[in-house]
């Protein structure tokens, strides 16, 4: 399924992936390690659970690239012992490296190394709007999750594996947004490993959305 293609989601599927994503536990949490030696600096990582018809964030958010023989780790979580994720990056030329389907499972860390003849794909011609998270809460957020609504997985921490969300401070992330809405649930998971739960919604008609974690999303 093409993900350039933006379509609603089903009701059923919408309420089936809400019991789905229903709790995080970071102790069952993986983790996923990108590589880039392509020789040149790659501007976007985007990593999808592959039973989503939509791409997820750039996972280097809005202000962070990854030069040329950086590394890069996130926790990822998915529910099986292991699940399959679409991983698409750009370059700063504008070739991609696209590989759907990529298995991850519960025995190993999984790493993706990222080659100059990795970089064979032409990237897409996608709007990219910046959607922005704020802590209002009183505790730290160790863990912040945005999953396109249609997927049974919360996949990508979108904090990356060291960074940690004060409160006060904001996130900055980019998705690839169309005409039609796209669902997206959100869990955030505080130093208690209490979480914080919603959904947004988020299409192109701008160019930035802002939206807060408050103790009212506790779950």
């Amino acid at each position: 399924m093409n993900k350039f293609h933006f379509r609603f989601a089903a009701i059923a599927l919408l309420a089936l992936t809400a019991q789905a994503n229903a709790g995080i536990n970071p102790e069952a949490l993986n983790q996923i390690t990108f590589q880039n030696s392509t020789g040149q600096t790659i501007e976007y990582v985007f990593v999808s659970p592959s039973d989503s018809q939509h791409w997820s964030t750039d996972i280097l958010g809005s202000s962070r690239v990854m030069h040329n023989g950086d590394s890069l780790g996130f926790f990822i979580h998915y529910p099986n012992r292991c699940n399959s994720f679409d991983i698409m990056a750009i370059g700063e030329y504008g070739d991609a490296f696209t590989m759907y389907d990529f298995q991850i499972c519960d025995d190993s860390e999984a790493v993706v190394p990222l080659h100059p003849s990795a970089l064979n794909d032409v990237a897409p011609d996608f709007d990219m709007v910046e959607v922005v998270f704020e802590n209002e809460t009183s505790y730290d957020i160790q863990y912040l999750f945005f999953s396109p609504g249609d997927s049974a997985m919360w996949g990508i921490d979108q904090l990356d594996e060291s960074t940690i969300l004060l409160p006060g401070q904001s996130v900055s992330l980019l998705v690839p947004a169309g005409d039609a809405d796209v669902r997206y649930d959100v869990q955030a998971v505080d130093e208690d490993w209490d979480s914080y739960s919603f959904y947004v919604s988020v299409d192109n008609s701008r160019d930035r959305f802002t939206f807060a974690v408050e103790p009212g999303d506790l779950d």
